[in-house]
């Protein structure tokens, strides 16, 4: 759809900043708008790392990157986050209700699923952008990265 309409389509990474820093990024995107952000201040009660918080901006740091591009909610919005799952369907779930009209979700996400047996059991090399072989790498344009206000 991104290849097809070009500048048409809104192609949103919705993962942490932090995070791409370290799995990757593709310039395909258009903007990266966290649909969560890691709080450092706080610990998630039942994993051993940071609680994720909604990021409260997200909403209108979409219907901005929109605008910004001379586009409308009528405009094809594509997000993606590391798995499809845990991020993506609740972004796109964000943005119901609020005048977004074609709103879609990169199912496997940036880094796909896991294996599930063999050496590399638990990797993420099943699906996913990067499993694909579409373009990625590990530097971050810096025009399209959420930077905190």
């Amino acid at each position: 759809m991104k290849m097809q309409n070009g500048d048409q389509v809104l192609f949103v990474d919705v993962r942490d900043p932090i995070e791409i820093m370290f799995t990757g990024f593709t310039d395909a995107v258009d903007v990266n708008v966290p649909f969560l952000i890691a709080n450092r201040g706080k610990w998630h009660p039942s994993k051993p790392n940071f609680a994720m918080e909604k990021n409260p901006a997200f909403e209108p740091l979409i219907a901005r990157a929109l605008a910004d591009r001379g586009l409308t909610k009528e405009t094809p919005v594509i997000l993606m986050c590391r798995s499809g799952g845990t991020r993506g369907a609740p972004s796109a779930v964000a943005l119901w209700g609020k005048g977004y009209k074609q709103v879609y979700v990169v199912v496997d996400g940036f880094e796909g699923s896991t294996v599930k047996e063999g050496p590399r059991k638990n990797w993420r090399l099943k699906d996913g952008w990067k499993n694909a072989g579409l373009p990625w790498g590990y530097g971050l344009n810096r025009e399209k990265m959420y930077l905190a206000e």
